[in-house]
C-alpha cells in the first residue's frame, strides 16, 4: 500500500452553523488526537494497536454552508483531481435543499466518498431519516452533540477506508488493463507468425505443442486443438508418417547447399497434390540458467527454388536483391527514425502483407502506402484509396461493393465497386479508426473471404487485392475500449510502420522546406533562390502540430507573397508567429512589449484558482464575474488543478 503520508485526507462539512467548522479542526487537531490516545494507552494498560499511533495526519478541512455549495465543492473537487474521501452532512440545512438530497446529488457526482449524515434525532434511526434504500449504501451517521474521539476515530477508519479502496481500484483496473493488452500483443503475434509463409510451431521442454501456426497446422491437415491434444510420442509418430529423407538423383549429387542441415519431404495424404521438399529447422529455447524450456520448429517450402539449378537460384536470388531496392524519392527525410521507417517501407513492398500505417495528421501516411504499393509486386494494378470516415452509412454498399442495375430505386445502371475496382492491386483505407462498426465488419469479411458480393447481385466475385490502412488513432487503445474490432485489428496490423512527427525529427525541416521551395518556386513561375537564416531558425522552433502537411501549406502560401529572390520571416504565417513564446523573439516583433489580453485573462483566472484552492464557486466571487464564465474560460485555457 502506498505510504499513509501521501493519502487523501480532505474532508468536507455540510452544515449551516458557521462555527462547526472550528468545531472539527479542533477535534481532528493531531495534538489533541495524540493527547487522547496517549490517555487511552494508559486506560487501556497499553493495549491500542501501536499503528494507530504511529502516523497522526493533518486533515485538509472544507465547509460548506449549503447542498448547493457542497455539491459545487464536489464538483471542483473532482475536476481538479483532488477529491473530497470523506463528508459529514447535516440533515437539516434551511433554507434550500435538505442534507439527504445534497447526498442525492453528490453521489450522481462523486460515488466513492464516504459520507456520514449528522442529525440531532435522537428517537429516529438512519433508514426513516434517509428512507431511499440505494442512499443507505456506505453512509453513517452520528447524533449531535458529538463525541471528540467518536469524531476522530471514525474519520480516520473513513480516511483509511477511502484510501485502500482506492488503491484497490486503481491495482484492478491495472490489471485488467494489462491483462487486455497482453491479449491485444498475443493475438497481434499470432497474425505476424500467421503471415509468414513458414509453418512454425513451438513445443515445450517434454514436446508437448504450444502453439502451431495456420501454416503449420495445414501441413498436416490437423487444427491446432487437435495437434495439442496429442501426447509427444504421438506427435512423432504423426511427423515420421508425414515426412521422409528425400534423396539425390544422382550417386555423390549434394541435394542443397551444405548450410541445410535437414531436409524433409511432404509426401501422403495432405492439402498439396504433389509432394515437396522442405528445409525443417528446430531452434532449443533455454531459460537464464541454460535449462531447456522448449523448441521453435519451422519447415520453409523450398521446391520452388529446386526447380532451378543451384547457380540459377544464386542470380535469380542477387538480381531480386538489386531491383527490389525502392526508390522514395517523394518522402524527405534523414533521420534515423525515418531511416528506420524507409527499411521496413522496403520490406514492406518486398511482400504481400497487411500493413497499418500509423502517425498524426499531416505525417504523410497516404504518401507512405502510395510508395509501398508503387515499389511492390503489384505496382502494374491499380492503387484505390478510400476516406474511412467520409462514405455515408447508407452508400457503404454500394460505394465498396458495387451494385446491380436495378438493386434499388435510382440504380439505373450497373456500377463497380472500390473492392472490384482495386482488383489485382492495392486498396488503402485511410484513417481506419474512423471506419464505422458495420463497415469494420464487411471489410473483416472481404479480407477473410477474398470474395465479395454486388448489391442485388447473387453470385460471390472473387477479387485479389492488397490492403493498406492508416491511421492517427491509438488502434491497440480502442480494442481495449471497445471502438475498434479486436479481430479487425489483428487482420489489418500485421505489419505496422510508424511515421514520427515533424517535431521529433527537426534536423529534416530545412530538407523539407528546401523540397516544397524548388517544387512552388517552379510552378509559381518564381526567382526564389533559398530561405533566409532567420525564417529557417524559426521554422526549426516551431513544433508544426499540422506536422509535414503544415509546413509544405506555409512554404506555398510564403511562396506566393515573397517578391525578392530569399523567403523572407515577414512572408510566413502569422499563426506560426503567433506561437512562438520565447522572450527574444516577442522583442523583436513587438516593440511595445505589451502583453496580449488573452495572455493576460488566462494569467488572472489561473491566480485566482490557485489563490482559492481552486474553487470555482469562491474564485468566481473574487473576481466578480459569473461562475460558469469561469468554468467555460478554466476550461478554454486548460487551467486545472495540482494532481495528488
Amino acid at each position: 500500500m502506498e505510504s499513509k503520508q501521501h493519502w487523501n485526507y480532505r474532508v468536507l462539512i455540510v452544515d449551516d452553523e458557521a462555527g462547526i467548522h472550528t468545531d472539527f479542526k479542533y477535534m481532528l487537531n493531531p495534538n489533541r488526537r495524540r493527547t487522547l490516545t496517549a490517555a487511552l494507552a494508559e486506560n487501556f494498560h497499553d493495549k491500542v494497536p501501536k499503528h494507530k499511533t504511529d502516523f497522526l495526519p493533518n486533515f485538509e478541512l472544507l465547509h460548506a454552508t449549503s447542498g448547493e455549495e457542497a455539491q459545487d465543492i464536489i464538483c471542483t473537487a473532482k475536476a481538479s483531481n483532488r477529491p473530497i474521501a470523506v463528508a459529514y452532512i447535516d440533515v437539516r440545512m434551511p433554507p434550500g435543499i435538505d442534507g439527504v438530497e445534497a447526498i442525492r446529488r453528490i453521489r450522481q457526482i462523486e460515488t466513492d466518498v464516504e459520507m456520514v449524515i449528522m442529525t440531532a434525532y435522537t428517537d429516529k434511526p438512519l433508514p426513516e431519516i434517509v428512507r431511499d434504500m440505494k442512499l443507505l449504501n456506505k453512509l453513517l451517521y452520528i447524533r449531535k452533540p458529538f463525541a471528540p474521539e467518536e469524531v476522530q476515530q471514525l474519520t480516520l477508519s473513513l480516511v483509511e477506508r477511502w484510501n485502500i479502496q482506492q488503491e484497490l481500484s486503481i491495482k484492478q483496473q491495472q490489471i485488467v488493463t494489462d491483462h487486455r493488452r497482453l491479449e491485444v500483443k498475443h493475438q497481434k503475434l499470432e497474425t505476424v507468425v500467421d503471415a509468414a509463409g513458414d509453418a512454425i510451431a513451438l513445443f515445450d521442454s517434454e514436446g508437448n505443442l504450444v502453439f502451431a501456426n495456420q501454416h503449420y497446422q495445414q501441413l498436416f491437415d490437423l487444427t491446432e486443438e487437435q495437434l495439442r491434444q496429442m501426447s509427444p510420442a504421438e506427435l512423432k509418430a504423426c511427423m515420421r508418417a508425414r515426412f521422409q529423407t528425400p534423396e539425390a538423383s544422382q550417386p555423390g549429387q549434394k541435394l542443397l547447399s551444405e548450410n541445410v542441415k535437414d531436409v524433409v519431404e511432404a509426401f501422403g495424404k495432405g492439402t498439396q497434390s504433389e509432394p515437396r521438399l522442405l528445409y525443417r529447422s528446430i531452434t532449443p529455447l533455454r531459460n537464464d540458467q541454460g535449462e531447456s524450456t522448449g523448441s521453435v520448429v519451422s519447415y520453409r517450402d523450398m521446391s520452388k527454388e529446386l526447380d532451378l539449378p543451384p547457380t540459377d537460384v544464386d542470380m535469380l536470388r542477387l538480381h531480386g536483391e538489386l531491383v527490389a531496392i525502392p526508390s522514395f524519392s517523394e518522402i524527405v527525410g534523414e533521420n534515423q527514425h525515418m531511416r528506420q521507417m524507409f527499411a521496413l517501407m522496403q520490406r514492406a513492398a518486398e511482400s504481400d502483407i497487411n500493413v497499418l500505417i500509423s502517425g498524426e495528421s499531416g505525417t504523410g501516411k497516404e504518401l507512405v502506402a502510395r510508395a509501398i504499393h508503387y515499389n511492390g509486386t503489384r505496382k502494374a494494378g491499380p492503387f484505390i484509396t478510400v476516406n474511412s470516415a467520409a462514405i455515408p452509412e447508407s452508400l457503404v454498399e454500394s460505394e465498396l461493393f458495387g451494385h446491380e442495375r436495378g438493386a434499388f430505386t435510382g440504380a439505373t445502371t450497373a456500377r463497380i465497386g472500390k473492392f472490384e475496382q482495386a482488383n489485382r492491386g492495392t486498396i488503402f483505407f485511410d484513417e481506419i479508426g474512423d471506419m464505422p462498426w458495420v463497415l469494420q465488419a464487411k471489410l473483416l469479411r472481404v479480407l477473410q473471404e477474398q470474395q465479395i458480393q454486388r448489391v442485388g447481385g447473387a453470385g460471390d466475385i472473387p477479387v485479389d487485392i492488397r490492403v493498406l490502412t492508416a491511421t492517427n488513432q491509438d488502434l491497440e487503445a480502442g480494442v481495449v475500449a471497445g471502438t475498434f474490432r479486436k479481430d479487425l485489428f489483428y487482420r489489418i496490423a500485421a505489419f505496422p510502420i510508424a511515421i514520427p512527427p515533424l517535431r521529433n525529427r527537426r534536423e529534416d525541416i530545412p530538407l523539407l522546406a528546401d523540397h516544397f521551395l524548388k517544387k512552388y518556386v517552379a510552378s509559381a513561375n518564381k526567382s526564389i533562390k533559398a530561405i533566409t537564416a532567420d525564417a529557417l531558425h524559426l521554422l526549426m522552433q516551431y513544433d508544426f502540430p499540422g506536422n509535414v502537411r503544415e509546413l509544405e501549406n506555409l512554404i506555398r502560401r510564403a511562396v506566393l507573397l515573397e517578391t525578392t529572390e530569399l523567403l523572407q520571416l515577414s512572408n510566413l504565417s502569422p499563426h506560426i508567429l503567433s506561437m512562438m513564446t520565447s522572450q527574444s523573439l516577442l522583442s523583436s516583433l513587438d516593440s511595445t512589449g505589451i502583453l496580449p489580453f488573452e495572455e493576460v485573462e488566462r494569467h488572472t483566472l489561473a491566480h485566482a484558482l490557485e489563490i482559492m484552492d481552486y474553487n470555482v464557486t469562491k474564485a468566481a466571487q473574487a473576481l466578480k464575474i459569473d461562475r460558469s464564465t469561469l468554468y467555460r474560460k478554466a476550461k478554454l485555457y486548460k487551467l486545472r488543478g495540482p494532481s495528488r
